[in-house]
């Protein structure tokens, strides 16, 4: 085990990952978004939750949508659309359990 830097991950053209663990039962993972980018609808078999970080955001779950900032989260419900919007530049990290995407 060692020490994560959660703010350490390097703003690309739009989205970039970082992995952050990975194990049998669940996975987070480190996500920056560039101002404007987004993350296109869709589905997932399982929960999942969004921890914003930095920035804004707006997160659309079913027909609703959420603006979230630095140090709120939200969960996004199985087999329910769901999509993001980044309003400013944005780090979030992303949990979720074993499941394909």
């Amino acid at each position: 085990m060692s020490k994560i830097n959660l703010k350490d991950i390097e703003l690309s053209d739009e989205i970039n990952k970082k992995l952050v663990f990975d194990n049998e039962q669940s996975s987070l993972t480190l996500i920056s978004f560039k101002a404007g980018s987004k993350r296109s609808i869709h589905c997932d078999e399982k929960d999942e939750v969004a921890i914003i970080i930095e920035g804004k955001a707006d997160i659309t779950i079913g027909k609703e949508v959420y603006n979230l900032q630095a140090g709120e989260m939200i969960v996004m419900p199985a087999k329910i659309p769901h999509g993001l919007r980044a309003l400013s530049d944005t780090k979030m990290l992303l949990l979720r359990p074993k499941h394909e995407h």
